[in-house]
């Protein structure tokens, strides 16, 4: 659309002020998952944020204007002083009667709808109207709403007026990814086709049409999918009666629940769960790499079997099943997988001597100390009888703990991996997965009788008071709702950043259980030098960059990341020039930026797939010097970004150790 079509249509439009509000958010402080009810202009006026609009990302300092559409997703993240901004809600509506060419034009171009961000050069004259705006609109009187209507039409054409002059460019927004992440957090809502299209402000028959481009499915056999996999996720993971599970992912009629499950599954729920407790129907092995058609071939030989066992199918060097269950053991193994390629691929005397001792004292520390015990069981009874005074220091200041808590509930699931490698269970956590199961293979056959409490933007209030806790942790996602929360129980709110080892102190010392912490970090150090080496003289400078496929875009994770921060400072493997951005953890980027990276780890998962095979179908993929070497990896998204602790960071050494040493494996 060019510039003078969208003037053509503000300039017919019907514009009627909705909200205006002002906002001031303190560091550590964000807000997640807003759906727009209507369009908007958001004015920065201080500080610094992230904002994201649909993923699109906007480093939003003072003076800065975004705009954005009924149903857009608003995200604000990195709150790095104290952040102060304006919204002014509105509805336009080209006044009738309206030309036909005019309303055609609004239906392909929506200028109301359309998403982008800029500083503009002339700030003060926007600060101005924006300021008055909401000084008129919190007043009574309908003279001073009159008077805020002509101030944004006032506001509107100097902001058109700056953005053409400094050639800003706008972004048509994307209803069905809008639709699914709405489909996909609000699932056991009576969702339909007509009011999904009037939330996001289209019509039924153009979002049926988008939907099946896109994905190849309308809108409610998606919604069903997503029902019938959280569904499916439920009967494995809980003892939650059949009728319960249909009615929390938004089904009334547990009957037609029933029907709809066999259809489409191939069994009915209670036969699905009667053959998810065997171990041959549900094997997984948390350290395989994914076999989309993305992996090389060559990494396909790596196999696993059952959920209670960690098999290698034989590389070259006489690899041996070992069998067992418990976090301990499963990080045993990955320094066995680890070291064995270490071995296979160093030569000489004095390499293969180092690595003896390192392996020594691998077999001696295992990486998670203590397996894991359920909140509330006897041992945790016990723990919680154990007074001791300790003072937990926090974002909201600090936090008196007089006994060890039985009891834990954490508002981020990566916290899990935290409190089970100290041999603790939490009794409820938050779901947060980019996979259609609620968590991750490496961790759902450790827990045990888990409450689920709502996703880490959605907290469910009511769920974390009936689980009684001694003791809750969140992070910024519901910094919000922390009031309410320590209502409930003492509540500590946590970096979710925060470097893993200091997140463990915190952890440890909320237990009492410090003294296992110098074993886990000194067993971490060990196995990042003998790794470092061996990749140093593997890879020598090439380069390796870390990328996610979503929202039809390439995000690639900086330096400044946190997992990406172990490929690049712990292992020293070379970052390419694009991801040399300490100002950014993530950034959007073209395929063409990934012309000269010699490898790349591709960040999968269940709601990327078809995008990542789409561009594998692209001329320009296969251009790219990494698929031609066939250096193509592909990782879990939710292990590598989603969970930070001391057990995903192991697995994901071994998978680092597995994608770029195999190759040598198999040639000794």
């Amino acid at each position: 659309m060019s510039f003078q079509e969208q003037i053509l249509l503000w300039n017919h439009a019907s514009l009627k002020v909705l909200d205006v509000r002002r906002t001031v958010l303190q560091p550590g402080e964000s807000i997640h998952g807003y759906q727009l009810p209507a369009s908007v202009f958001l004015y920065a006026s201080r500080g610094r944020a992230q904002l994201l609009l649909d993923h699109s990302v906007y480093s939003a300092d003072k003076c800065h204007v975004c705009h954005a559409g009924k149903g857009t997703f608003l995200d604000i993240v990195n709150v790095m002083e104290t952040f102060e901004y304006f919204m002014v809600f509105y509805k336009a509506v080209l006044a009738l009667p309206a030309r036909k060419d005019l309303l055609r034009l609004q239906e392909k171009n929506n200028p109301f709808r359309w998403q982008f961000g800029f500083m503009p050069q002339r700030s003060l004259s926007l600060f101005l109207q924006m300021e008055e705006m909401h000084q008129q609109w919190t007043q009574l009187g309908a003279l001073e709403k009159f008077h805020v209507k002509a101030l944004f039409h006032q506001f509107v054409y100097v902001m058109l007026q700056q953005l053409q002059e400094q050639g800003g460019e706008m972004t048509s927004p994307e209803p069905v990814s809008q639709a699914i992440r709405y489909m996909q957090e609000r699932y056991a809502e009576q969702i339909t086709l007509q009011g999904l299209a009037e939330l996001l402000d289209c019509n039924g028959r153009q979002l049926q049409r988008l939907f099946k481009a896109k994905v190849s499915m309308g809108p409610m056999e998606y919604l069903m999918q997503v029902r019938l996999g959280k569904a499916k996720s439920l009967l494995q993971h809980t003892d939650v009666p059949i009728t319960e599970i249909a009615e929390d992912v938004g089904y009334t009629d547990s009957y037609y629940f029933s029907r709809i499950f066999k259809k489409h599954v191939g069994f009915s729920p209670g036969r699905f769960r009667d053959k998810s407790g065997q171990a041959d129907f549900r094997r997984q092995n948390p350290l395989i790499l994914s076999q989309l058609p993305i992996v090389p071939s060559k990494l396909q030989k790596y196999s696993g079997l059952g959920e209670d066992e960690y098999h290698y199918q034989d590389l070259g060097r006489g690899m041996a099943a070992y069998a067992d269950s418990n976090p301990k053991s499963s990080i045993a193994v990955g320094f066995m997988l680890t070291l064995a390629l270490l071995l296979s691929v160093c030569s000489g005397p004095t390499a293969v001597s180092a690595q003896a001792d390192g392996s020594t004292a691998y077999t001696k520390r295992a990486l998670v100390q203590s397996s894991a015990v359920v909140g509330g069981t006897a041992e945790s009874t016990a723990m919680a009888a154990v007074h001791t005074t300790r003072t937990i220091r926090h974002l909201k200041g600090e936090l008196p703990l007089d006994k060890i808590p039985g009891k834990i509930v954490v508002l981020d699931a990566q916290y899990i991996d935290q409190l089970l490698t100290l041999g603790k269970q939490p009794v409820g956590t938050v779901i947060a997965t980019s996979d259609v199961s609620e968590f991750p293979a490496y961790l759902s056959h450790h827990l045990s009788g888990i409450q689920l409490m709502g996703t880490k933007e959605k907290p469910d209030l009511e769920a974390i008071k009936l689980a009684e806790p001694d003791l809750i942790i969140c992070t910024e996602f519901q910094a919000h709702k922390y009031d309410e929360l320590a209502q409930i129980a003492p509540t500590l709110l946590l970096d979710r950043n925060a470097d893993w080892r200091s997140t463990l102190q915190t952890f440890a010392q909320i237990l009492d259980k410090e003294q296992e912490v110098p074993d886990v970090l000194v067993s971490y150090e060990h196995k990042i030098a003998t790794l470092q080496a061996v990749l140093a003289s593997k890879l020598g400078g090439e380069t390796v960059a870390l990328i996610r496929p979503r929202d039809h875009q390439i995000r690639l994770h900086t330096i400044a990341h946190r997992t990406a921060d172990i490929l690049y400072r712990d292992l020293g493997i070379q970052a390419p020039d694009c991801a040399k951005d300490r100002e950014r953890s993530s950034k959007w980027i073209s395929l063409e930026s990934l012309q000269h990276v010699d490898r790349l780890l591709v960040l999968t998962d269940d709601s990327n797939k078809e995008l990542i095979s789409e561009y594998q179908k692209s001329e320009e993929w296969q251009r790219l010097r990494a698929v031609q070497a066939n250096q193509v990896y592909s990782v879990n998204t939710t292990m590598w970004i989603g969970y930070y602790g001391p057990i995903a960071i192991d697995l994901i050494l071994d998978e680092i150790a597995v994608a770029f040493l195999q190759e040598d494996l198999l040639t000794v």
